[in-house]
């Protein structure tokens, strides 16, 4: 839960000053950084991607293992406990505080400022960066390590960015995370 915490740092930091600066109030506030629930016609693009972000890793399975935290549930038995610590993972110490920052403060910021495309694509290059420590625990895998997230990132980011909400981006991003963390279990 500490990584939720280190994302949502600069959230706060960002909607406190706006709140100071600009005096609008908690719905603007919450509505910029796309804490809405946006058109339901995103929840299904974001079910699609999720299928998809699955079938990617149940594919990529062969050329890369669990890397990084997911090597916490590597090994381990597939108990109700292990579940609920991979959706605890998954959901929040990852998938909000990730979404919150890259998709709802650092996207959203992106998407009032610049064209879709340019905004996406730097929003999705920010989010990989974190990401590219994986290098150091699979060199040979840099390929996958880049593009795995950039491609990710483009798409939730393109939820993000249409539905004005973070939170279709937040069940592929947590559900994806969720669904390696038991593939490592099991």
């Amino acid at each position: 839960m500490v990584s939720l915490l280190f994302y949502c740092v600069p959230v706060l930091i960002y909607a406190l000053a706006v709140w100071l600066r600009e005096r609008i109030g908690p719905r603007e506030i919450a509505s910029r950084l796309g804490l809405v629930p946006g058109p339901a016609r995103y929840y299904g693009w974001a079910l699609g991607v999720l299928l998809l972000t699955m079938t990617w890793r149940l594919l990529a399975t062969r050329w890369f293992p669990a890397l990084g935290a997911f090597q916490e549930f590597a090994g381990q038995p597939l108990t109700f406990s292990n579940v609920l610590r991979a959706l605890e993972f998954g959901l929040l110490a990852t998938g909000l505080g990730e979404e919150l920052l890259f998709r709802g403060l650092i996207g959203g910021w992106l998407g009032r400022r610049l064209r879709f495309w340019v905004a996406n694509g730097i929003q999705a290059f920010l989010f990989t960066l974190p990401h590219l420590l994986l290098v150091a625990e699979a060199p040979h895998l840099w390929p996958l390590v880049f593009l795995t997230p950039f491609l990710f990132g483009l798409a939730i980011g393109w939820l993000r960015l249409k539905s004005g909400s973070i939170l279709p981006g937040w069940i592929v991003h947590g559900g994806g995370n969720v669904f390696v963390a038991i593939m490592a279990m099991a």
